[in-house]
């Protein structure tokens, strides 16, 4: 191997075992401990602000790391030289990659839709809208909930959607915890094939 092809490895393994780890760890920060406290002392119209604030803030820092955690597996699933190894690196990159389509064909059209639904009504004598979604592509700043989600968004507390997508949302850093581990441990085992 070039010592360039070894430089590019040796980062992309850094990158995809961290990426995937400072997503989960983002993620459990979020429903461990920014949900519990707003959903505890947070009047309603505060929890709502807060909640949105929060939601919309996550799609600043998930993709840089869910795309740069998913290429580097990739690559590095394509450099290895065992058949083991190469699939330990698939495994990890398809699990990284995961998060993008459960986060905008599931969460968008039902939690985070009834979410961003609930704070437009909570908000709304303060002249707070939200655009419906133009397009397939799912967005924080538009509404994206379905029929049933809204229904479902107006029959509850603001509280009730926070903690629903609270334990939702665990699920996703449950995920990219097991890649970044997967990761880590192909990178273990990588040593036998720089010989």
């Amino acid at each position: 191997m070039f010592e360039s092809e070894i430089r590019a490895i040796c980062i992309a393994q850094v990158v995809g075992i961290t990426a995937p780890a400072i997503y989960s760890s983002l993620t459990f920060s979020y429903s461990n401990m920014v949900v519990p406290p707003i959903v505890t002392h947070a009047p309603p119209r505060l929890l709502a602000k807060q909640w949105l604030q929060a939601y919309q803030y996550a799609s600043k820092f998930v993709p840089p790391f869910i795309i740069s955690g998913t290429l580097s597996n990739a690559f590095l699933a394509y450099f290895s030289k065992t058949r083991t190894l190469r699939w330990t690196y698939v495994a990890a990159a398809l699990m990284t990659w995961s998060i993008i389509p459960v986060t905008l064909l599931y969460f968008e059209p039902n939690v985070n839709g009834a979410g961003k639904w609930k704070v437009q009504q909570i908000l709304e004598d303060e002249g707070y809208t939200m655009e419906e979604k133009k397009g397939i592509i799912p967005s924080p700043l538009v509404h994206t909930a379905r029929p049933e989600a809204r229904k479902w968004a107006e029959s509850v507390e603001m509280r009730d959607i926070a903690i629903r997508w609270a334990k939702l949302n665990a699920g996703r850093w449950v995920v990219t915890a097991i890649a970044a581990i997967t990761s880590a441990v192909a990178t273990c085992n990588w040593e036998d094939t720089f010989k």
